[in-house]
């Protein structure tokens, strides 16, 4: 983990060949961040990552000079749950390694998926997902996933509770019902909330055929789940976390989709060098001061993430969520029921992603 780190650093604080971002923030710490940060706990040091800075900023500001140039680069924006939608940029290593190799490496052979295709239900455009969901079916079944794009930003701007947002719901369901009616879908992709409205529209053939759901966009919420395991009892589930500023991690493997722990609360284990998670404490005390403390085993508390790409450092990001702290064996803290922090300043509306 700390080599890892320590190539990260030395890529992005290049006096040369470093990120414009980085450097220019490097002198306003007044310290040399290659002398001061050797390992994951120094990077308390760098202070709470200011999101607001990635609207201020193209890009480029944030990659190596040297990867400019490079081919494969993904653009991504982020959804907007929680603000103004923000952009990061991804070579095609690290998207590779940040959203489709933690998918691969959970499938084993009682999983692996024996033809038929995905479908996908989710935003496509800016959104990193889509294009994720699209290289998960491209590299399990040979080819591209079904798909019904919507805009959750658009989703949003629509009165809660309003025939308005109902509507918008339906225009998706309907599309998602043809794809149904016509091929053989036996792997999905959604939310929670979009795959219940779905079940409840399937018929039992259609839901006896479904092999593989893969979950995320938003908190798992347990009578959600519960409706899902009564739809698909022949099929497995996987839940993932994350988000396009820093990619995803999975809960530890496949789960049968009508087994009760299924509506248990989640519980998400990284396992990559290239993105830590801590658990800090959420109140008590200044971001900064917070971010160089570490919760109990067990205890509740704000998630900071950091994303060591050379495409993309993102350290000492607190995020919006809080989630019981689950000590790992390599230092990383692991997710205990992750969902949305209670307090001013963190208005989230998830909706349908």
């Amino acid at each position: 983990m700390n080599a890892h780190l320590r190539a990260v650093l030395a890529a992005h604080f290049d006096p040369e060949l470093g990120s414009p971002y980085w450097l220019a923030r490097e002198r306003e710490l007044g310290f040399r961040v290659l002398d001061r940060v050797h390992d994951i706990d120094d990077l308390a040091l760098l202070g709470p990552f200011e999101l607001d800075a990635l609207n201020r900023h193209p890009v480029e500001h944030f990659m190596p000079r040297g990867l400019h140039a490079a081919s494969g680069i993904v653009f991504a924006e982020t959804g907007g749950t929680s603000g103004e939608p923000r952009a990061t940029a991804y070579s095609a290593a690290d998207f590779h390694a940040a959203f489709v190799e933690p998918f691969i490496a959970k499938l084993d052979a009682g999983v692996l998926p024996d033809g038929g295709r995905w479908l996908w239900l989710g935003p496509s455009g800016p959104h990193v997902i889509g294009r994720a969901a699209q290289r998960i079916a491209f590299v399990t079944t040979g080819s591209d996933a079904f798909s019904v794009d919507f805009d959750p930003r658009w989703f949003r701007r629509l009165t809660p509770g309003s025939l308005a947002r109902q509507r918008y719901l339906d225009h998706v369901l309907e599309h998602a019902e043809r794809i149904l009616r016509q091929q053989d879908v036996r792997y999905l992709f959604c939310t929670p909330v979009v795959l219940t409205e779905l079940a409840a529209r399937m018929s039992d053939p259609q839901r006896a055929r479904v092999r593989l759901i893969y979950l995320g966009g938003m908190p798992l919420a347990p009578d959600a789940m519960r409706r899902i395991g009564a739809a698909f009892p022949g099929a497995r589930c996987l839940a993932g976390y994350g988000n396009t500023l820093f990619g995803v991690t999975h809960q530890a493997g496949w789960v049968a989709a009508d087994s009760p722990a299924l509506a248990a609360p989640p519980r998400y284990l990284p396992d990559t060098p290239r993105l830590i998670v801590r658990i800090v404490p959420a109140t008590g005390g200044s971001p900064a001061k917070r971010l160089a403390q570490r919760c109990a085993p067990g205890e509740r508390g704000q998630v900071v993430m950091h994303r060591l790409d050379l495409s993309g450092f993102l350290p000492c990001v607190m995020e919006r969520d809080a989630a019981g702290r689950i000590p790992l064996p390599d230092g990383q803290d692991g997710l205990d029921d992750p969902r949305p922090l209670d307090g001013p300043g963190f208005k989230v509306d998830t909706g349908i992603y």
